[in-house]
């Protein structure tokens, strides 16, 4: 039925799944149109005829729900109101849900440089910041989905979905609800299934064999997706004078969602699509426990949904809040075959966000990546959680002298201090080059995450493609690390792809220039030597001591 030619006050039927998987008829009438409903698009507005309604409006669920008048199909329920008195619903017309097509086009995410996620890992960028350059803008608000089998969504797990635009509810057990469903039936879009489930429910609007549209309105807007389709069954309904919705427990896959437009979902039933296998290991106080999960390949969608399922696992087994110390060990596999592994530590009130959005942020750097790259294959990630913050601060280094010698070891002492502990000092040693040039030199002693961020700055370093964006990655280091590192003021230069520090004068001057290359970058000093202890806790701080180098017998 055109929108068009539907009258105000004509009468017809929605048809939506009620409590404990009934089908329900509920009463229609037709107020009018609603030409303002979206650009380019018109809604229907209803008022739903029935008690179970009244007082509360539409509910969150009934998305998709079929509308037929005289007998046609006029469209699907696809909004209503918060805080409504009286069940009004706006309908988005079939017309324009049978539009919905799949195609080669779907949202590419903004790219998650490797800058932040060094950055982030050496505590220079809060949290919230890089949640927000991870977040996803869903058109009308959060959509609310159903999350069951991990702890309830709350704290930074609530935070995490709301940057992926979603709204988390209970879900129920697992439903045993099979095959294809029709026009009126429950469907689950799953964003994550396996040990846990996060899917957004809505129902069916129309069926024409293996083809369904559903939804009336849009889940995420992100054009060309995958999604594993899911029947679902409604347990329960709960009332609400804000939004009510549908408790609903999700069945088995029947088909894959292939389009997410403004007028709805279109899904077709077969095989579903495998998802990207996700393992999260937690060993805490001599516990030790493993989920299994796969996530949707949707790269807008997967830094998030790791980051939450990092977070809910860890505090499965243990204490959400209080101070505590996390070791991450983040492995991703691509397509291809290869692999990058990550190491990350923290310790504090905010060890387990830490742990979490550091998962999220070395997911996006991969998805979202500028180059051709290929897609995530599989993603492990091994934690070690303690309810204590243990680690220590850098409070001091003390080389051994302050003038050194071209090709002699320097030893350097470094006084931590432990959480609630006496100090410790830890005996190192460093080389002096044997080519270093007299004059001034530093010693740098940082933990290994803020080394990675000032060497990766230092170094001027621009990926040209995938595989150097991996072996950069890869150089980061964990906050466990005790870097000593020596730093000259010898110049050099930076363009896409590599870093030259320490060159000889006539070579830098002559790579500045570009030869051809675009925006060289001049770099005004180089780590000359680097010396390593691994310590069995986050180490926080970072602290320079300037040394001067003597001409050698052996020098001009």
């Amino acid at each position: 039925m055109e929108p068009e030619s539907v009258q105000p006050g004509q009468r017809g039927v929605c048809v939506t799944e009620w409590r404990n998987g009934e089908r329900i008829e509920i009463p229609v009438e037709v107020l009018g149109l609603l030409d303002a409903a979206a650009p380019e698009r018109t809604a229907v507005l209803v008022r739903l005829a029935d008690q179970r309604l009244a007082g509360s409006g539409v509910v969150a669920g009934m998305s998709g729900s079929p509308v037929y008048v005289d007998g046609k199909l006029l469209g699907a329920v696809a909004f209503g109101f918060i805080f409504a008195r009286d069940p009004l619903a706006g309908v988005t017309p079939f017309a324009q849900m049978r539009a919905i097509a799949a195609g080669p086009d779907s949202a590419a995410p903004p790219a998650f440089p490797l800058a932040s996620l060094v950055a982030l890992a050496a505590r220079q960028v809060p949290i919230s910041e890089a949640l927000a350059a991870m977040a996803v803008t869903r058109p009308g608000g959060p959509l609310p989905v159903a999350v069951g089998g991990l702890p309830p969504a709350g704290g930074l797990a609530r935070e995490v979905l709301a940057a992926a635009g979603l709204e988390a509810l209970p879900a129920g057990g697992g439903a045993e609800v099979a095959g294809v469903p029709e026009a009126g039936d429950m469907i689950a879009a799953l964003l994550a299934w396996g040990d846990a489930v996060v899917a957004a429910g809505g129902t069916v609007t129309a069926r024409q064999g293996d083809t369904l549209w559903a939804f009336g309105h849009p889940l995420l807007s992100l054009g060309s997706v995958r999604l594993p389709a899911a029947r679902a069954r409604v347990v329960a309904v709960q009332d609400s004078y804000q939004v009510p919705f549908k408790l609903f427990s999700v069945g088995r896959p029947f088909g894959t969602f292939v389009a997410d437009r403004p007028a709805g979902v279109l899904a077709t039933a077969g095989d579903p699509p495998a998802g990207v296998p996700v393992r999260v290991a937690v060993a805490s106080g001599g516990d030790q426990r493993q989920w299994l999960f796969r996530m949707a390949e949707l790269p807008t969608l997967e830094p998030l949904l790791l980051a939450y399922l990092v977070q809910a696992s860890l505090t499965a087994r243990g204490a959400a809040i209080g101070e505590a110390s996390v070791h991450t060990e983040l492995e991703a596999t691509f397509a291809d075959g290869r692999q990058v592994t990550l190491a990350h530590a923290a310790r504090g009130a905010d060890a387990l966000a830490q742990a979490a959005v550091f998962a999220g942020a070395a997911c996006a750097v991969f998805v979202t990546s500028p180059f051709p790259h290929p897609p995530l294959a599989a993603v492990d990630v091994r934690l070690s959680r303690w309810e204590q913050p243990l680690g220590a601060t850098i409070v001091e280094a003390t080389p051994a002298r302050t003038t050194v010698s071209p090709g002699e070891t320097l030893p350097v002492t470094v006084r931590l201090q432990p959480y609630r502990a006496p100090a410790v000092l830890r005996s190192l040693s460093i080389q002096v080059p044997p080519d270093a040039l007299p004059g001034d030199l530093d010693l740098v002693v940082a933990d290994g995450a803020a080394f990675s961020d000032y060497r990766l700055k230092a170094e001027g370093v621009e990926p040209a493609d995938f595989a150097g964006l991996l072996a950069e990655a890869a150089r980061l280091e964990g906050s466990t690390a005790l870097v000593l590192a020596l730093e000259s003021r010898e110049r050099g230069v930076a363009y896409p792809g590599a870093s030259q520090p320490a060159l000889p004068p006539s070579w830098a001057a002559t790579l500045a220039t570009g030869l051809g290359r675009r925006s060289p970058q001049r770099l005004k000093t180089a780590i000359v030597a680097s010396a390593r202890w691994t310590a069995p806790y986050p180490l926080e701080g970072a602290l320079r001591i300037p040394l001067s180098v003597r001409r050698s017998l052996e020098q001009p």
